[in-house]
Order: structure tokens, then C-alpha cells, then sequence
């Protein structure tokens, strides 16, 4: 339970260290880049998560060995808490982007 807080904690203080780079490197604001930070980091989560996609494929035919090019290799991904954060962390500044700016979309 405490791991996973603390994994929690650790996983938004990135997110929100990335974003205020990015903040800094293109002079927007801190709502503007949310959505994309939280969404880009999701991806990399789960791509580095998961098992039995195009990278494992591609590895172990990469390393010579057909064998072990097995079609019943499924997609396998379990979310973790890092993911489920990123992922509301999102969300997030999905519906912040839309508060703020409703008046520019409606």
C-alpha cells in the first residue's frame, strides 16, 4: 500500500516536472501542456510495460531464433499505478483545457 503511494507520488512529481520544462521551453501555460504530457507518458508507460507486442516480437526474431516466433503471443498489459496516475493526470488537464477554454470551443 505505501509502495504504491509513494510510486503515485513520484510518478506526478515527474509529470509535473515535465511539464513545467516543457512550460519553460515553449512560453504556455502550465493547463496547455498537461493533456500532452499526461498522454505522451501513458504511451511510454505502457509500452515499456507491456509483453507479447510488436517489440517482443520483433526482439526475439531479431536475436535469431524463430522458435520462438509463436503466434499464440498475446498483447499483455497490466495497469500499474504509475499508468492509472499518468493517465488521470490526463484527464485532468483534459477537463481543465475544456473549463478554461469553453468559451473558445462552444
Amino acid at each position: 500500500m505505501l509502495k504504491n503511494f509513494i510510486s503515485g507520488v513520484i510518478t506526478v512529481l515527474f509529470l509535473i516536472i515535465i511539464n513545467i520544462i516543457l512550460n519553460d521551453l515553449t512560453d504556455t501555460h502550465f493547463i496547455d501542456v498537461m493533456l500532452f504530457v499526461g498522454i505522451v507518458i501513458s504511451l511510454i508507460i505502457m509500452f515499456f510495460s507491456s509483453s507479447g507486442g510488436f517489440t517482443t516480437k520483433y526482439t526475439d526474431l531479431a536475436m535469431g531464433n524463430p522458435a520462438n516466433d509463436k503466434s499464440d503471443k498475446n498483447f499483455k498489459f497490466s495497469p500499474n499505478v504509475p499508468f492509472i496516475v499518468s493517465v488521470t493526470y490526463a484527464l485532468a488537464g483534459l477537463l481543465a483545457i475544456l473549463f478554461i477554454y469553453v468559451d473558445y470551443f462552444f
